[in-house]
């Protein structure tokens, strides 16, 4: 799978930067994490192309459009709702009611449907196109590429938030990964998929809910600074002591809308600055996550099967220590399973 790219590069030298008054350029590319209390909303600004990924509660829909109408944005390329839960599309239809959007992004999901009714009727009205991304897809922001890292079409799952578009943007030395809600059991997923997780940049999934940000996921994406949007005192205790935890004790900047309201993020390439308004909230150094060559390319097999029963499983599946060596046969992706004539293992879920 092709690395997915975002630009926020060529902003501005970061010494002269911190020489000055803190103050950011509005010529420049930026990733903006919005303030609309319990909820997320991201505005991506690269050369002359903007998307959105959610859009907060109802409430907070005048917040959003206020924030995007005083950048001067009248067209928006893409609006990603990660999953149909009010917190983060609830403003999503005054978006589309208030610009000019080209395309709506969003999961295949049969739950809580009526959320998203409001919005999709919106978008009929304004004749927005639709995306039902899976995964691998891309889009091309400016001169950045956005790949979809999770979900597959034919996933099904007992919590919304688990069918969360996950979102890995990358230009340059800088990625970042956007998670939605998406808990623990998908970053197992992921963990198990063979994706290069990495990234400078962690949209915490869930708020910063301790059913998201495993420690191993967190090591796998090695972000140098995490991102987390939610309200003050809110009714969850988001975000969690355990993901603060985990993120402390790797070091890893956080930055919190409840206490800084707005976040902005851009980079020179080199270092990512954060900025609440004209304060500078820290600086962090780039990682280089350079492409694997295809002389180093590995394969990761995803999946193992039992030739005799035709049922495939996750590698951690209880039920692998039951097959014997000579029965088993692994598998790159899900796909190669079925089309070989395999069913899902009804225990592990697939």
């Amino acid at each position: 799978m092709a690395n997915v790219i975002f630009s926020i590069s060529k902003i501005f030298d970061y010494i002269n930067q911190k020489a000055s008054s803190g103050a950011v350029s509005e010529d420049s590319d930026f990733v903006r994490f919005i303030d609309v209390g319990q909820g997320d909303a991201t505005l991506i600004e690269c050369g002359d192309q903007v998307m959105l990924i959610d859009a907060g509660l109802y409430g907070e829909r005048y917040t959003v459009t206020s924030y995007i109408a005083n950048r001067g944005i009248k067209n928006i390329d893409y609006c990603v709702a990660t999953h149909p839960h009010s917190d983060h599309i609830g403003g999503m239809s005054q978006v589309i009611y208030n610009f000019n959007v080209k395309n709506l992004v969003y999961p295949i999901c049969d739950k809580e449907k009526e959320n998203m009714n409001y919005v999709l009727d919106a978008c009929d009205e304004r004749d927005v196109n639709y995306i039902n991304p899976d995964i691998g897809d891309t889009f091309s922001l400016g001169g950045a590429t956005v790949t979809v890292l999770s979900p597959k079409h034919k996933a099904e799952y007992e919590n919304t938030n688990n069918y969360s578009l996950v979102l890995k943007l990358e230009y340059e030395n800088v990625s970042f990964l956007f998670m939605g809600d998406a808990e623990s059991k998908v970053e197992k997923e992921l963990l198990r998929s063979g994706y290069d997780l990495s990234a400078d940049i962690l949209k915490c999934g869930h708020h910063g809910s301790s059913t998201s940000s495993s420690e191993k996921f967190i090591d796998a994406v090695n972000p140098v600074a995490a991102v987390i949007s939610c309200g003050k005192n809110n009714d969850y205790g988001h975000p969690h002591r355990e993901t603060k935890d985990t993120l402390n004790k790797r070091n890893i900047q956080i930055y919190r809308t409840d206490e800084s309201s707005h976040i902005v993020a851009c980079s020179d390439g080199d270092f990512v600055t954060f900025y609440s308004g004209d304060d500078v909230l820290g600086t962090a150094p780039a990682n280089t996550h350079p492409a694997t060559s295809p002389e180093e390319t590995t394969v990761t097999y995803s999946y193992i099967g039992n030739k005799n029963s035709k049922i495939y499983h996750y590698p951690d599946c209880g039920s692998i220590d039951t097959i014997k060596e000579k029965n088993k046969v692994n598998f790159i992706s899900e796909d190669e399973a079925i089309d070989k004539g395999y069913s899902p293992c009804k225990a592990c879920n697939p």
